[in-house]
């Protein structure tokens, strides 16, 4: 980034809003109140070259613990503030919503054309819009609409498991892709999933990316956007060209084929969600009918963008847990062999009868933070904080992996221990729950996050009662240590490849026919 030829101009243009910034704030802020604590950057430059790159969420924490739980840096006269404790989280994004619900304008986001996801948007109208039209199909009580789907894709999950189990990795991305694809759009046909999927993976990809602090000199000055992109150094509007196209493919390919199947008669075995919007849609007359197609091309496309992923790494997370904790296993297989036995698959009939496997569900959203820094806000009004001037258009920044791993909220916090959520057999609501952070906060909490845990209830529920998870052991029996759990994003921690073992569970052949 920094051989461009636009660093000298860009340097310049920094100066000077660097110096309007600071006679601004000077009325803005007329109490002088100081800024929040932090490292000490460069004129001008700020903290640019101090933005941690590898393990973000751990080099924040270990800012805080240096500075103090809320910090504040800039990058370019932009402020970023990093909230690295729970109560700092509540204080700001959850009794302060109001004017911490926003989303940064980075101006990537228009540029890889992905303002139609409301996970992005800029709070407001149009975002309460899309976000209610998501919540119809994802509240608690649309959600056991999908549970069948759910039953189907996990069984056939089971099957690839004991055909293919060296492809445990393809196996969890194509069931929980599968899953959000015939729920968004109906679709039955395998490998159309598996080809949108691929190219909703890519596209997230490109995000975490391009919006990633320091990465493109075009978030922090938009007038580049409007460079030509033969000139030279502009190579950036190329890449982000080609991920907007990605991204319409993402949202008008698929839909436009689920109003296809409407129109033949083709809405596939179980409801859909465009199905659903295609059939109110088409009694709108034609202004309102186009501004609800958007709204629907937009939800459906972000129940698949936003849900497959996550779900992606949690259940590989989730494999990963169980193969290096056998105890663990043990004692769900003993719950699951009681309550349900060995003659059918678990079911959300049974939630109420497993604690124990409700509680490696919660575990595992501690243990393992998707977003470990969840998605920015920023605050819409300047505002005033604990002594701390906080100014309008400030990135904030959650330390979600901080919250769930803190000692002095859990013991042993990097433990994969389920029997921390449980008392006297039941689960224990009086333990911190991973949903406080995992799943965002405040106004911007995921609406999707209980279809996210019924899903991954029935996975490992249908896992556990079918086979046992083991590691690769040498001729002398050795365990190979072949299980690792790594980042490979600097945004969303996703799971490096591992591998293990599943042994069919005596008497549960059954199952996979």
């Amino acid at each position: 980034m920094w051989d461009s030829p636009f660093i000298p101009f860009s340097l310049g243009i920094a100066f000077v809003y660097f110096v309007r910034s600071v006679v601004a704030q000077r009325k803005r802020n007329p109490r002088g109140l100081p800024l929040p604590p932090g490292p000490k950057g460069l004129p001008v430059l700020g903290n640019v070259f101090q933005f941690p790159k590898a393990l973000p969420w751990e080099a924040y924490d270990k800012l805080c613990k240096e500075h103090g739980d809320i910090i504040y840096m800039t990058a370019l006269g932009q402020g970023v503030l990093v909230l690295g404790s729970q109560r700092r989280a509540v204080d700001l994004l959850e009794k302060r919503a109001a004017n911490y619900s926003d989303r940064p304008p980075f101006p990537v986001i228009e540029m890889m054309g992905l303002g139609w996801s409301f996970g992005l948007m800029r709070y407001g109208a149009v975002w309460r819009q899309y976000r209610r039209a998501f919540h119809k199909f994802f509240n608690n009580n649309a959600i056991p609409t999908w549970h069948p789907i759910m039953y189907e894709e996990v069984k056939g999950f089971l099957r690839k498991v004991q055909s293919q189990p060296d492809g445990i990795f393809e196996h969890v991305q194509l069931m929980f892709g599968t899953l959000i694809m015939r729920v968004a759009y109906g679709f039955d046909d395998i490998r159309q999933n598996e080809a949108l999927i691929h190219n909703a993976e890519a596209l997230i990809q490109g995000f975490h990316k391009a919006a990633a602090p320091g990465r493109y000199l075009v978030n922090s000055f938009p007038s580049l956007r409007h460079v030509p992109a033969w000139f030279p150094g502009a190579g950036f509007k190329r890449h982000l060209e080609a991920l907007s196209q990605m991204s319409f493919n993402t949202i008008h390919h698929p839909f436009e084929e689920a109003k296809l199947d409407y129109a033949h008669g083709k809405k596939g075995q179980h409801p859909s969600m465009a199905a659903s919007f295609i059939d109110s849609i088409s009694e709108e007359s034609d202004g309102i009918r186009e501004e609800m197609e958007d709204v629907a091309r937009g939800v459906c496309g972000i129940a698949y963008l936003g849900g497959a992923e996550t779900s992606v790494s949690s259940g590989l997370a989730l494999i990963y847990a169980l193969g290096s904790h056998p105890e663990v296993q043990t004692k769900a297989q003993t719950e699951i062999d009681s309550f349900v036995g060995p003659d059918r698959l678990p079911t959300m009939d049974d939630i109420k009868d497993l604690p124990y496997v409700r509680a490696i569900v919660k575990e595992l959203n501690r243990w393992f933070t998707i977003l470990p820094l969840g998605l920015a806000h920023s605050n819409t009004e300047d505002d005033e904080y604990d002594g701390y001037f906080i100014p309008k258009g400030t990135i904030i920044l959650t330390n979600n992996w901080a919250t769930m791993h803190n000692p002095d909220v859990f013991d042993s916090p990097f433990e994969f221990f389920p029997d921390r959520y449980l008392k006297d057999g039941k689960i224990d609501d009086s333990v911190t729950d991973a949903e406080v952070a995992a799943f965002g906060h405040g106004r911007r909490l995921c609406p999707g996050r209980d279809f996210a845990n019924d899903a991954l209830f029935l996975m490992v529920a249908s896992l556990l009662a079918t086979f046992t998870v083991g590691t690769p052991k040498d001729e002398e029996g050795n365990v190979i240590p072949t299980l690792r759990l790594e980042p490979m994003n600097p945004s969303a921690s996703k799971i490096l490849p591992f591998k293990c073992e599943f042994h069919l569970r005596p008497g549960r052949e059954h199952f996979l026919q």
